[in-house]
C-alpha cells in the first residue's frame, strides 16, 4: 500500500506529519505452533529516492498487550540503525495514556467523545514537551475528539478548553474553513 502523510509547513520548512499504524492479526493458531515468544513479523517503509536526502522512516513499535503497556518493542530507522538518535525512536516520550479506546467506545455518542477529548487534553497539557511532534498529534488528535463530541462548535455551545492548546492544525482550520464555507 502507499500512504500520503499530512505536510506541515513553516514559513521556510515542512515536514511529514507522523502516523501511526495498527497491525493486527486476526485469526487463533494451535498453542504449540506459537510456543515461541519471538515470532518474526517484517514490515517495510520506504520513501521515494528524491525524498530520500531529506528524511529517512522511522519505525517505532509498541505492544498494545495492556500487560507490557508503552513498552517499546524495536525501533529502527532504515538500514543502519546505529545512527539513531533516541529522539528519532521517542525513548523518554509519554506513553499515550488515552489509546487504545475502550472496547466500549461508541464512536456515535457525544459523551464518549467527549471522555475522549477530555483524557487527550490533560495528557497533551500535562505529559508532553510542546516542541514535540507527539504534542502536534496531540493537539490535532484533540481537536478531532473536540469537534465529535461538539459539532456544533463555533455555532452553538460548547465548553472552554485549555487555552494552551491553540486552535491550530491541519485538521481544526479545515473544520473552521468549512464551517465558515457554510
Amino acid at each position: 500500500s502507499t500512504i500520503y502523510p499530512g505536510i506541515h509547513f513553516t514559513d521556510s520548512h515542512a515536514s511529514l506529519q507522523p502516523m501511526s499504524l495498527t497491525v493486527c492479526f486476526p485469526g487463533t493458531f494451535p498453542r504449540q505452533i506459537l510456543e515461541r515468544s519471538d515470532i518474526p513479523v517484517c514490515i517495510s517503509v520506504s520513501i521515494d529516492e528524491e525524498y530520500g536526502t531529506f528524511t529517512t522512516p522511522v519505525i517505532e513499535v509498541v505492544s498494545l498487550d495492556l500487560r507490557h503497556r508503552g513498552s517499546l518493542l524495536h525501533c529502527s530507522g532504515g538500514s543502519d540503525d546505529s545512527n539513531l538518535s533516541p529522539d528519532m525512536c521517542n525513548v523518554g516520550e509519554p506513553t499515550i495514556s488515552f489509546l487504545p479506546l475502550p472496547p466500549s467506545f461508541d464512536y456515535t455518542n457525544r459523551a464518549d467523545w467527549e471522555t475522549v477529548a477530555q483524557r487527550i487534553q490533560e495528557w497533551v497539557t500535562t505529559e508532553v514537551d510542546t516542541e514535540s511532534s507527539l504534542w502536534t498529534w496531540g493537539r490535532d488528535a484533540f481537536w478531532l475528539a473536540f469537534v465529535a463530541a461538539h459539532p456544533s462548535f463555533l455555532m452553538g455551545k460548547w465548553p472552554m478548553w485549555d487555552p494552551r492548546i491553540p486552535l491550530e492544525g491541519s485538521f481544526i482550520e479545515e473544520w473552521l474553513q468549512c464551517s465558515n464555507d457554510h
